[in-house]
């Protein structure tokens, strides 16, 4: 009977992991279906799970100590008979050997390499110790390298540098900034190429009911559909609108071999609004398509999110049609490992 309760519970609680990665990918009907199940099996199955989720959160940040065993014992007599108590034991965490072997400077060439393979890294670096925080956010050059990596791989409009009168964007990057290197990363807005932004969309359908039926409700069904924009450092842009999910979608999501109904576009960056305003332009037979996006930060995630702005179409003949952007949603930033060997951003 224990047996029969433990596998039930842990089917349920298997249902409700599968709706949470449901829930993530945005089918939110889908994740509805499984939480139902789920509660069907085990009315407790969400408690359960939050316990099971703080109990891992728990796990992986308990500390690692080296424990030394104690030397010395303490004796308590009473009467004939000798109690040993040995001491507490004393723990001590492990030296970090490659501190004490390296020079700081090798340190500091580590942490602009590391700077230079991606901002993610660079984040993670710092976190592993105190030294490598104050190496890598306390000194002057590792915000420097990324500027000198991350912006020159961008696309401005040139027709933007024109009207500005500009011809070399280093000159209006010393105006502004100077060597303020880590003021730029805080109010130059970049795009991210180690990974693809992804707008999840739901909206409601009404349905009907079947002939003959009697029921006085009606259906609704939500659709989910996703929006992929992946950005190369020459101008390039992958655009694809699709039913299909992310972990379907993302690994194959390449120059190399479009996916079905994928689309080539080109990007650009506009000087104006802090370099924020994103351009994006395709082109078929009748229309020249042109969506605005604004790259912007989500909390802590810096330039993670494209909001729209507009998105419209011109024919040759100069009419200009405005697409609604009711039900649009913005996109965020998801990074793709994969992606990593094949762009240098």
């Amino acid at each position: 009977m224990v047996q029969d309760a433990v596998k039930v519970s842990s089917d349920a609680v298997e249902l409700w992991k599968l709706g949470v990665l449901k829930e993530k990918d945005g089918l939110m009907m889908d994740a509805i279906g499984c939480y139902r199940r789920a509660l069907k099996i085990d009315d407790n199955v969400e408690n359960t799970y939050r316990k099971l989720v703080r109990q891992s959160m728990v796990k992986k940040s308990a500390p690692t100590a080296v424990s030394t065993p104690a030397t010395e014992t303490s004796h308590v007599s009473k009467g004939h008979d000798e109690i040993v108590a040995p001491q507490e034991e004393i723990s001590e965490p492990l030296p970090c050997w490659i501190l004490q072997l390296l020079s700081e400077d090798i340190l500091q060439q580590i942490v602009l390499h590391i700077v230079a393979s991606s901002g993610e890294s660079w984040v993670n670096l710092s976190l592993t110790c105190k030294k490598f925080h104050k190496l890598c956010f306390q000194q002057p050059d590792p915000y420097r390298a990324f500027a000198t990596h991350i912006y020159p791989l961008q696309q401005y409009d040139e027709a933007s540098l024109t009207l500005n009168g500009l011809s070399n964007l280093q000159v209006l990057e010393q105006a502004l900034w100077g060597s303020d290197y880590r003021r730029m990363l805080r109010e130059r807005a970049f795009i991210k190429f180690q990974g693809c932004y992804i707008s999840v969309v739901n909206y409601l359908r009404h349905g009907a009911n079947p002939e003959g039926s009697n029921s006085l409700i009606s259906p609704v069904h939500m659709i989910t559909y996703y929006r992929y924009l992946r950005f190369y450092p020459d101008g390039t842009c992958l655009r694809l609108v699709s039913t299909d999910e992310p972990s379907v979608v993302v690994r194959h999501f390449k120059c190399e071999h479009l996916l079905k109904n994928t689309e080539l576009c080109r990007w650009s960056c506009s000087i104006d609004d802090d370099f924020s305003v994103l351009t994006i332009k395709r082109r078929n037979e009748k229309y020249q398509f042109v969506e605005t996006l604004q790259i912007s930060s989500h909390g802590r995630r810096l330039y993670h999110r494209l909001n729209w702005v507009r998105s419209e179409a011109f024919k040759d003949t100069g009419d200009r049609v405005e697409f609604s952007m009711h039900s649009e949603k913005p996109f965020s930033f998801s990074r793709v490992n994969t992606y990593r060997h094949e762009t240098a951003a």
